[in-house]
């Protein structure tokens, strides 16, 4: 979803407009509105604006200034200017600047939303597809990456260098980061694989990931990109031009407009991955920066993050609020290799390739290998089992005398069958708790919503509130509840009107004020589109029907 900030002095400009582009759910619109550049800069700090459509000249900050201010905050959003004055200077200084188009008011709603679609049209095409590959081959290429990669996963696992030799290492390996400055990770999950691709393929597709996240990376961060296995990339990420011994509220602002930042930019890669290359990613990024030696506690908590709960689920995009000291790393280290890989199959949440791989290992009639293999494949269970269940704070437990201590010589397709139905019950246990913590989420909105309707409700205010991404708050609410969130919030509204207006003591324009509509003009047409007639024809019906 892409968010459409409407910028006018004039009241109801940005009104109509906000209704027109709800009209069309078409273009997947987030349409919010700003009455002033001053309120519209706001809005570039406080979250991803993707298309501005914006007056010239407005009292205080005009457009053109408003349009500097824009490529500094999202340099890839995309402006039209809507103006009322046909001014050739005016032009000219627009589509210098970098605007998309500039219209006249008197032009009528059709040619604004045509340059919007350009604008939509210009967003999906500034990363080509072949370009993205034909580069990832270049890079597959380059040896040195192998060495870098290398040194960042011993980090990760716990590598403790010393300050000089940490430095040393960097200068020796060229990486792009500083040792001495902070360092801010985010851990990305391909959520499924189609099966026909082949090991070379997939490698291929996480290198276009990684050039699709530099091209909206790169102009406002300094990242490195980790391949960790066939399902997860790390970033780890510092702000350009920040020094180490900045003063501490310029790193503190700058950090914090940079975690802002790649809340925004994460969005719109996910959304290039899914165009671009048809693949679903989910999303974990930490809310601050970590020293190099904090980076292992802090990656395991991220990993942690996306094992149960939300970040169990499919495209998510979550920012782990919770100090790494506050999590255990969840996933074992097995030497084997197939059990490996059922641990990695049981972190990315992957049931019928984990239910396959278990079946095959278990499928020997050699009772040697049999148990081997038996006891390797319960200490991994035991292993999440035992982890899962205490971080969420329930007192399910298996029974692990018979797990432990199978029958394997005369039952052993009934020691089998327990420990398959122990596995089955790690994946159960998940999804209750993804769908416990999704019905808390959705309680949380709609209390907030029905706390709020008399207020401008915008999908980023109920976000901030939430604490989760906007974009990923919508597709999950259309999900569980059949209608999209701006749809509820309109039936939540009329709802309430409908409530007040059974009462002739409530004057019409107050009952369209507390129920949050902008104007009484505005309340009127939305109440008819919705009940089939007005707010008056209402009242009169529900005080006949009393008598």
């Amino acid at each position: 979803m892409n968010r459409l900030l409407i910028v006018d002095n004039e009241d109801y400009v940005v009104e109509g407009l906000l209704e027109v582009f709800r009209q069309l759910p078409h273009l997947d619109l987030e349409p919010v509105g700003a009455y002033s550049a001053r309120e519209a800069l706001d809005w570039l700090k406080r979250t991803k604006i993707d298309i501005v459509v914006s007056d010239i000249r407005m009292p205080g900050m005009d457009g053109l200034t408003l349009q500097r201010e824009i490529a500094r905050y999202w340099p890839r959003c995309k402006l039209v200017f809507l103006s009322g004055f046909n001014d050739f200077d005016y032009v000219q200084q627009a589509i210098r600047g970098g605007a998309i188009d500039y219209v006249l008011k008197t032009d009528g709603d059709e040619r604004l939303i045509e340059a919007v679609e350009k604008a939509l049209e210009k967003l999906k095409d500034e990363i080509e597809i072949q370009q993205l590959i034909d580069k990832s081959k270049q890079q597959m290429k380059a040896a040195s990456e192998a060495l870098q990669q290398d040194f960042i996963r011993q980090l990760l696992h716990g590598e403790r260098l010393a300050e000089r030799e940490l430095a040393r290492q960097f200068d020796d390996l060229r990486l792009p980061l500083q040792s001495a400055m902070s360092v801010l990770p985010v851990v990305c999950r391909i959520d499924e694989w189609k099966e026909e691709l082949s090991h070379y393929d997939r490698y291929l597709l996480l290198y276009s990931i990684r050039n699709i996240a530099g091209e909206y990376l790169d102009a406002t961060v300094v990242s490195l990109s980790v391949p960790l296995d066939p399902y997860n990339v790390l970033w780890l990420i510092q702000p350009k031009g920040l020094h180490p011994d900045s003063p501490p509220r310029v790193r503190e602002d700058t950090w914090s407009m940079i975690v802002r930042f790649l809340q925004g930019t994460f969005e719109l890669i996910q959304g290039a991955c899914k165009d671009l290359l048809k693949l679903e990613l989910s999303v974990a990024l930490a809310d601050a920066p970590t020293t190099w030696e904090g980076l292992g506690r802090k990656f395991a908590a991220l990993k942690g993050s996306m094992l149960w709960g939300l970040g169990s689920g499919r495209e998510t995009l979550m920012v782990d609020q919770r100090s790494a000291d506050d999590r255990e790393e969840i996933y074992p280290r097995d030497a084997a290799n197939l059990i490996g890989s059922l641990a990695s199959m049981i972190e990315n949440n992957r049931r019928a390739p984990f239910l396959e791989l278990l079946d095959e290992l278990l499928e020997p009639r050699d009772a040697a290998l049999l148990e081997k293999h038996y006891y390797m494949a319960a200490s991994v269970l035991l292993s999440f089992h035992t982890r899962e269940q205490r971080l969420a704070g329930t007192d399910e437990r298996w029974d692990a005398g018979r797990l432990i201590r199978p029958d394997l010589r005369e039952a052993p397709d009934e020691a089998v069958a327990y420990l398959r139905s122990c596995g089955q019950s790690i994946f159960d246990f998940r999804e209750r708790l993804r769908g416990q913590s999704e019905d808390e989420l959705m309680s949380k909105v709609k209390a907030y919503v029905e706390d709020h309707l008399a207020d401008d409700i915008s999908l980023t205010a109920i976000a901030e509130n939430a604490g989760h991404n906007s974009s990923y708050l919508s597709r999950l609410f259309k999900q569980k509840n059949g209608v999209g969130l701006a749809e509820y919030i309109t039936d939540c509204r009329i709802r309430l009107a409908k409530e007040l207006l059974a009462d002739p003591r409530n004057r019409i324009q107050d009952v369209s004020a507390a129920a949050g509509f902008a104007s009484v003009q505005y309340f009127y047409r939305v109440f008819k589109k919705a009940a089939g007639v007005t707010p008056q024809e209402w009242r009169e019906a529900a005080v006949r029907g009393r008598r």
